[in-house]
C-alpha cells in the first residue's frame, strides 16, 4: 500500500514539473525583460554603405520590409529590402547607430572599411520577429530543469514492474 502511494506521488510530481512554466514558479518574474548587456555588432562599412540582408525568425527573406537606421531618435537614413530581403543604406559615417526594421532593433557600430577591426562583418544580417531560444536565465531556472528531471526518473523507477520489495530511495 505504502509503495503505491509512493509510486502515485512520485508520477505526480514528476508530472507537475513538466507541466508548470518556470516564469510561473519564479518569483518576480517578468515577461518581457530587457537584455541587461546590449550586443553591438562591429560592421564594416563600403565607401560609406551599410548592407545586409532581413529574414524572418525561420530564415525566409522579407521583401518590402523598411530598414531604418537612427542615430539616437533621428532616423538619418532608410532603405526598402528588395526580393531577396537585401537592403543598402548610404551616406553614413562611423560611429554607433541603432537599425531596425518592424519590431526588431539591433545596435550597429559602423566602421570605415579602412580602419575597421578584423571581427567587423561587411553585412549586416537582421532577423525579424521574435526568437524563442530554450535556455536557462539564471541558478533557479536550473534548480527547476533538475527538479523536473529527477521527477521523471524517479516517477518512471517507481512505475517499474517491481518484486513487492523494492524501495526507492533518493541520493
Amino acid at each position: 500500500m505504502k509503495v503505491t502511494i509512493l509510486k502515485s506521488a512520485l508520477a505526480g510530481l514528476a508530472c507537475l514539473g513538466m507541466a508548470i512554466p518556470t516564469n510561473v514558479m519564479a518569483e518576480g518574474a517578468k515577461t518581457n525583460q530587457i537584455a541587461s548587456k546590449v550586443q553591438i555588432a562591429d560592421v564594416a562599412l563600403s565607401n560609406g554603405v551599410m548592407s545586409g540582408k532581413v529574414v524572418d525568425s525561420q530564415g525566409q527573406q522579407i521583401s518590402g520590409g523598411v530598414v531604418k537606421v537612427s542615430l539616437g531618435s533621428k532616423v538619418v537614413a532608410s532603405a526598402v529590402t528588395n526580393a531577396e530581403g537585401e537592403f543598402a543604406v548610404g551616406d553614413l559615417k562611423s560611429g554607433l547607430y541603432q537599425v531596425s526594421t518592424g519590431e526588431t532593433q539591433s545596435v550597429v557600430r559602423l566602421w570605415d572599411g579602412q580602419v575597421a577591426p578584423p571581427a567587423a562583418k561587411s553585412n549586416v544580417l537582421i532577423v525579424q520577429g521574435s526568437t524563442l531560444r530554450a535556455q536557462c536565465k539564471d541558478t533557479f531556472d536550473y534548480v527547476i530543469l533538475g527538479t523536473a528531471i529527477t521527477g521523471v526518473a524517479l516517477g518512471g523507477a517507481a512505475l517499474a514492474q517491481d518484486d513487492g520489495d523494492t524501495i526507492i530511495v533518493s541520493p
